[in-house]
């Protein structure tokens, strides 16, 4: 009797268990999720093509974006207190984030000379934008290069590293995801959670 009591005990701790983790992805996939796509940024970026100086481009695309989304847009027009000079991976960038949020991030960045360096990735993906300007990139280390010119997109991969120069008054739009929309990292890290509690649980 008092095995029969434990067993039905065990199984009662596990429902629950994997109700309340059940609950918690669920909230957590509800809670982070983005506003935008790469895709909405690359036909963003590509309708600003009719704009030609530079500040018009930040102008259109800040109103576009106050279009799209609820949060704060920053106004990026070029010489305003927002921008920020950077050295990436050695790339000398001046960059502005247009919109920011727990899951996801628009800037704009560039450099009116010549500047070259490496282009890198983490844990999750970057797709580009030339608003204006041309890139010339060496992927992965490669001998061969791809030159792009304004008005094309790419997406760097995960863990992607690659040399690339942009010329003098290169401008480039980026989107990027937050890693914490990575839901395999998330469902391995509850596994885990779940093969301990249940490891406990029989030995209790």
């Amino acid at each position: 009797m008092r095995g029969r009591r434990k067993k039905l005990d065990f199984w009662g701790n596990f429902l629950r268990l994997v109700l309340g983790l059940s609950l918690i992805l669920s909230a957590v996939s509800g809670i982070f999720r983005p506003v935008l796509t790469s895709d909405v940024i690359k036909s963003v970026g590509e309708k600003s093509w009719v704009v030609q100086d530079l500040n018009g481009k930040l102008r259109f695309l800040q109103k576009t974006l106050q279009g799209i989304v609820d949060g704060k847009v920053s106004n990026c027009r070029y010489g305003n207190s927002v921008w920020a000079i950077k050295k990436d991976g050695l790339l000398l960038n001046s960059r502005c984030t247009l919109y920011k949020s727990a899951t996801e991030e628009v800037s704009i960045w560039g450099w009116p000379l010549q500047t070259a360096g490496l282009l890198t990735t983490g844990f999750s993906c970057r797709s580009f934008n030339i608003l204006s300007g041309r890139v010339t990139e060496w992927p992965d280390g490669q001998v061969g290069y791809v030159i792009r010119k304004a008005n094309t997109s790419w997406v760097h991969q995960k863990w992607d590293a690659s040399v690339v120069q942009l010329d003098a008054n290169t401008w480039i739009i980026e989107y990027q995801r937050s890693s914490i929309l990575d839901n395999s990292r998330l469902y391995s890290a509850a596994i885990q959670f779940m093969k301990h509690r249940i490891s406990r649980m029989a030995k209790g």
